[in-house]
């Protein structure tokens, strides 16, 4: 149980559910109150984020599941003290919204990172309109080349084609 108070928990639910339906995050893929199970992509976007904090802690750690970029941030709170933040984008348009020059106060987007593929991205503002570049994988993440997964893809049909004619036969 969180020792927050329920409205706020509610409000909270209410505004990621607005953001999801807008499609500006990368829905929820956990239970509420569950601890987040991260996939080997995620975790190394995490890596990746941490890296690139220089040692600073990550203060939180946002709709990251099932999203397909991550993007670091430094926040300035109520009081004044500056934190990190990674938050979890689901597509490209959300993230060409999110690092919109001025598109937020107090909020400065450090660097961007595409989960799937494992790679960071560049962003640049040219003419007035944001450019993202994608860069070279990181070692540490596990991106499979499209014809390696079609040629495990035909591996893994044989294998069930043989194996369903022999229980075909065993009835």
């Amino acid at each position: 149980m969180s020792q927050e108070p329920e409205y706020l928990q509610r409000l909270r639910r209410a505004q990621q559910e607005r953001l999801e339906k807008a499609g500006k995050l990368a829905p929820s893929a956990r239970p509420e109150g569950s601890a987040p199970a991260y996939s080997p992509q995620e975790q190394e976007a995490l890596r990746w984020a941490r890296e690139l904090a220089q040692g600073t802690e990550l203060r939180s750690i946002r709709n990251l599941s099932g999203a397909r970029f991550a993007v670091l941030v430094r926040l300035q709170s109520a009081s004044g003290m500056r934190f990190l933040s990674v938050e979890g984008l689901s597509s490209r348009d959300a993230l060409k919204e999110r690092v919109k020059p001025g598109a937020t106060v107090g909020e400065e987007v450090l660097g961007a990172y595409e989960v799937k593929g494992g790679r960071p991205v560049t962003i640049a503002i040219e003419a007035g309109q944001v450019a993202l570049k994608m860069g070279e994988p990181r070692r540490g993440a596990s991106a499979v080349s499209p014809e390696k997964m079609l040629r495990q893809a035909a591996t893994q049909a044989e294998l069930r084609a043989k194996t369903r004619a022999n229980k075909s036969r065993e009835r």
